[in-house]
């Protein structure tokens, strides 16, 4: 199983330098123009690159989170050639493999069409069952007491964390009754980003919370991932927010400090409580980078 995790992983790191890297560095002479979507709106398109044919505001989300997922690969990498070393390696690589899981499905399914299609479908592909089979590793291979202690205040604060992802309801719930569809929405027919954090993204963290606070086995390994993922995220969201900042691109006021600034202290707190709650239960484990 620890030969298949590492295959599966390195590989999984090789796609994504390739996505993201094409995606950050590859230019083209198109300029940005303007379309009008199925809904009848004008939506501006980014012009050049990859992401030419995806409007404004998505490739410019897109790029800041490729910078992101650039060095999360590296994370992925040092922890992959170290995880059997300890158990706190084992769940930082599952936290990362993760995160790589979230950018692979959001950009094999969220981006419109492009040279980079059959790269995006074998990084899909390659997340997913280094995914399956580190979980199936980190359920046989680490050891609970029961009679521990629970974490009460890291179960709490992961399913708090895990609830953050219903902001996206505020957008989402008006258009069932005015039959309009979200900004967001622009060129695109759906928006994975959304079904991924409110259809898995909530209840794993909800579910994690709740083993742990019953002394369940994968309740000590399901909140340390989903944290892990956190703080990803919240750096993702500060770097996504900064390119269009960058390309001018009209970020409001209330989002920058509700989405973006709640996200941010979120992952701070992410990155405290997982250090911790990982450090108390297996205080007898080093944590490997090198």
């Amino acid at each position: 199983m620890a030969k298949k995790i590492t295959i599966l992983s390195i590989c999984l790191v090789l796609f994504v330098w390739i996505s993201a890297g094409v995606g950050l560095f590859y230019r083209t002479d198109g300029q940005p123009r303007y379309v009008e979507s199925i809904h009848g709106e004008v939506v501006q398109l980014y012009g050049s690159g990859i992401y030419a044919n995806n409007s404004t505001f998505v490739a410019t989300i897109a790029r800041g989170t490729d910078l992101v997922m650039f060095f999360v690969a590296f994370g992925l990498l040092l922890t992959t050639l170290n995880r059997n070393k300890g158990v706190k390696t084992k769940l930082l690589h599952a936290g990362f493999l993760v995160s790589l899981l979230y950018y692979a499905t959001t950009t094999a399914f969220e981006r419109v069409f492009n040279q980079l299609f059959l790269v995006y479908t074998v990084m899909f592909g390659l997340a997913v069952f280094a995914f399956v089979f580190t979980m199936i590793d980190l359920s046989s291979t680490i050891c609970f007491d029961e009679g521990g202690k629970t974490y009460r205040k890291t179960a709490i604060f992961t399913m708090l964390a895990g609830c953050s992802v219903l902001v996206w309801l505020m957008d989402i719930i008006p258009t069932v009754f005015t039959g309009v569809p979200p900004e967001f929405i622009s060129i695109y027919t759906s928006s994975p980003t959304k079904i991924l954090d409110i259809a898995l993204i909530f209840p794993a963290c909800i579910t994690g919370g709740i083993w742990l606070m019953r002394k369940r086995p994968m309740g000590y390994v399901l909140p340390p991932i989903m944290l892990t993922f956190l703080a990803v995220i919240a750096v993702t969201v500060i770097a996504q927010t900064a390119v269009q900042i960058i390309y001018d691109v009209y970020v409001p006021a209330y989002q920058l400090v509700g989405y973006v600034g709640t996200f941010a202290l979120l992952g701070i707190f992410a990155i405290v409580i997982n250090l911790r709650f990982m450090f108390h239960c297996w205080p007898n484990t080093a944590l490997y980078f090198l």
